[in-house]
């Protein structure tokens, strides 16, 4: 019986691998509380957040509402430019010194950091304005 050297190294890379993805599952696992909110509810507390009941008014559920749209749409914008300035990496790193390239991946980079910069901007004008508002309605 021979033992193949390349086989139990894989073996043992794949066990390794498999137990270290397994195992936060195995070390996190917990029973879902009762109010499904994970302690969440208690964070939102302390940090002076108030969230609306089931029987809260409509207007407070369409600002949530609305606070998720902008974050959402926000998340979506810098996955974006993240993914543009990823690409102009790419480009770059596999243009084998074609000025051409290079030049596309350069301009692909600077777009992608401008509107990075552009989405962060207008974030803090949209917080700001939302800010102003909620205080200017009290």
């Amino acid at each position: 019986m021979t033992f193949n050297l390349k086989k139990i190294n894989r073996l043992t890379v794949i066990i390794i691998l498999g137990l270290a993805l397994l195992l936060p599952q195995i070390t996190l696992a917990q029973s879902k509380p009762a109010d499904g909110f994970y302690g969440l509810d208690q964070t939102a507390e302390n940090a002076g957040i108030t969230v609306p009941e089931g029987n809260a008014s409509a207007e407070a559920n369409l600002q949530f509402m609305v606070g998720r749209i902008i974050n959402y749409l926000f998340g979506l914008v810098g996955v974006i430019a993240l993914t543009v300035v990823l690409v102009g990496g790419y480009l770059w790193m596999t243009g084998l010194g074609n000025e051409e390239k290079i030049g596309k991946a350069k301009k692909l980079i600077v777009n992608g950091i401008l509107g990075l910069i552009v989405m962060f901007l207008a974030y803090a004008l949209v917080y700001f304005i939302l800010f102003a508002l909620e205080n200017a309605t009290k």
